[in-house]
């Protein structure tokens, strides 16, 4: 076995543990998150898929974020958010042409399909902010991420990674249904 498939093995479960403990609400979830994120990262170079490395790299960041905010929260509810339609179509609009400009940047490296890998980063981190400011419309960001990055990987052959978004797709799916169940008690 390589030391990068191994890298990559580690990864993966240092990132499901994250998802797993963030739907119970721990705060060590981000810990987890953030171990498995900075080895993605490692592994995501390796493969030359570097704009999967920024983003994976946000995602730490993003974990030192959560962990200091979940601290400073001690436990406070946020209320789910819906997005208007014209809301959405903006930020599709936006995303796309955001992930058009990084994946031509990233076509001036050796980059391994630069607009593909782009278009999963730039879609990765609007959906990270959505989620992470409780907005409805980020699970269905996530299924739709998810089930274009196991293709994405599959380029690489990074098969645990893979396996890592097929579980991610259906956490995300149920993360869909129970928050639509939450708006759909207080709409009550």
């Amino acid at each position: 076995m390589s030391s990068l498939l191994v890298v990559e093995v580690i990864s993966v479960i240092f990132n499901i543990a994250f998802l797993v403990l963030l739907t119970k609400e721990k705060k060590q979830c981000w810990v987890y998150g953030i171990i498995g994120s900075l080895l993605g990262a490692y592994v995501f170079f390796k493969s030359e898929y570097f704009s999967e490395t920024i983003l994976y790299i946000f995602y730490a960041v993003v974990g030192v974020y959560g962990y200091l905010y979940w601290d400073q929260k001690n436990g406070e509810t946020f209320t789910i958010k819906r997005s208007k339609p014209v809301q959405i179509i903006l930020l599709l609009i936006g995303t796309t042409l955001a992930a058009l400009g990084l994946g031509y940047m990233m076509s001036k490296t050796s980059a391994s399909k630069p607009y593909c890998d782009a278009l999963s980063t730039a879609f990765g981190v609007v959906a990270t902010f959505l989620e992470l400011y409780k907005y409805y419309v980020s699970w269905t960001f996530w299924i739709f991420i998810n089930l274009y990055t196991i293709w994405l990987y599959g380029q690489k052959e990074l098969n645990f990674f893979m396996l890592q978004m097929s579980i991610y797709t259906v956490l995300s799916i149920y993360g869909l249904y129970m928050w639509h169940a939450k708006i759909k008690a207080i709409e009550s």
